[in-house]
């Protein structure tokens, strides 16, 4: 993680979940296939992927999207706050801009592509502000990576295209339970 650059190259999360369920879909099936995704919450101008296509190659493939990305406008207010960049949120002397909160409100309408992914997967989302969460989300992905159980199915008679489900624990089951909640059937 150290040798990583800041700033994204261009890059964008639907280009980069579309090349990485690309690549692991070329492990062997009886692989598991986990994606770690580490980003913003929203996609900033995919170039090569549409959102349609990479939820189609998700749904096709066993790929499970675990998410610990951080919210850019929260990160900005807590080192506001901090006192780590405040020449970039209200330059010394000016006024308050009123334009920033704004644009922070704005930006937070918009869908949230890291949450959507693992949600569909039937992967997880830890949002994280600080070193030490990001550290802890972490800790709990590498845990429970080895600690999982997978259970699947075949349809019979699969209809082309995407098909949502629903998975239920009984009410008195202490069980954490995370499902996909789509895949995508091809004949």
């Amino acid at each position: 993680m150290k040798s990583i650059s800041t700033g994204d190259n261009g890059a964008a999360i639907l280009d980069a979940v579309d090349y990485s369920v690309r690549l692991l879909t070329n492990l062997p099936k009886n692989h598991e296939r986990f994606l770690l995704l580490i980003s913003e919450t929203r996609d900033h101008g995919s170039r090569k992927a549409k959102l349609e296509q990479v939820v189609e190659a998700v749904g096709r493939s066993n790929v499970v999207v675990h998410a610990i990305p951080f919210s850019p406008s929260l990160s900005q207010v807590l080192d506001t706050e901090r006192g780590l960049n405040k020449d970039e949120w209200r330059p010394a002397g000016s006024p308050f801009d009123i334009g920033a909160p704004l644009v922070m409100t704005l930006n937070a309408t918009r869908k949230n592509v890291a949450k959507g992914l693992a949600s569909m997967t039937g992967g997880e989302y830890e949002l994280f502000a600080s070193k030490k969460s990001f550290e802890d989300h972490m800790f709990d992905f590498t845990n429970q990576l080895h600690s999982r159980y997978v259970l699947s199915f075949q349809p019979k008679d699969p209809h082309l295209g995407l098909h949502r489900l629903s998975v239920r624990v009984h009410e008195s089951s202490d069980l954490s339970v995370l499902a996909r909640t789509s895949y995508w059937a091809q004949k």
